[in-house]
């Protein structure tokens, strides 16, 4: 089985730039200003590696941008690969980075849900990393918002009135992903992406129970949800 710290570069691109593909049909981007580099907004472009990813988004800008008004989160941070392609990406956007950075917690290792995926996880498990390591990939880390913690507790005092349009959910396990698409799906913004990672996964198989459990619960049509350019994550789009 593959770990967090095993994905690719091209796995990470190959989100966001689906994910931003979306994005750029939608009223979340601002069609006035210029600093979506049109290297992300493509899903066509596939760089080898993820330095070339961050060389080229820097080449050509496009002439949309995502509102600034609204924030961006990620849940399940773990040593902050993916959130730093997130900080680049929406780089004038509060970004809000939620982890224990302490490993599984034990609240969410308790639930029967996640099938045998539970005997091979220990509550360490993803452990190795600290908030100075993520904030020490940060390009933009002056609009990053640490909050260290269980969620969704650690989200408790955000505003009400806080919208998002962007979020990533890779917490692995059915109880916090769950939390978060009942947490951020009514926060986000008309046009906003909520990207689940693992739904696709033989091995995470909490993962897309919570998703399609949330799905039920709120009677929403199955064409909301869409596969992403990695093989393993679903995109959930807000209208």
């Amino acid at each position: 089985m593959e770990s967090k710290s095993q994905t690719t570069a091209q796995e990470k691109t190959d989100s966001i730039e689906s994910t931003m593909d979306v994005l750029n049909k939608s009223e979340v981007l601002d069609n006035k200003t210029d600093s979506i580099e049109s290297k992300i907004l493509s899903p066509t472009h596939h760089p080898t590696n993820e330095k070339d990813s961050m060389e080229s988004k820097s080449q050509t800008p496009t002439h949309r941008t995502i509102k600034k008004d609204y924030a961006v989160a990620e849940v399940g941070v773990y040593r902050g690969d993916f959130a730093r392609v997130i900080n680049e990406s929406f780089k004038e956007n509060r970004f809000y980075l939620f982890d224990t950075f302490e490993g599984f917690s034990v609240n969410d290792m308790q639930s029967s849900r996640d099938g045998v995926m539970r005997a091979n996880l220990g509550v360490k498990h993803f452990a190795n990393t600290s908030v100075e390591l993520v904030l020490g990939k940060m390009p933009f880390p002056q609009n990053c918002v640490i909050k260290k913690g269980w969620f969704p507790s650690s989200a408790s005092d955000l505003d009400s009135k806080e919208k998002f349009c962007f979020v990533n959910l890779d917490c692995d396990l059915y109880e916090p992903i769950l939390a978060g698409l009942k947490f951020f799906y009514p926060r986000m913004c008309k046009g906003g992406i909520i990207l689940v990672h693992e739904y696709f996964s033989n091995g995470y198989v909490g993962v897309k129970k919570a998703v399609d459990e949330f799905f039920i619960e709120s009677k929403l049509p199955t064409f909301h949800k869409f596969p992403i350019g990695d093989n393993l994550s679903i995109a959930i789009l807000k209208t």
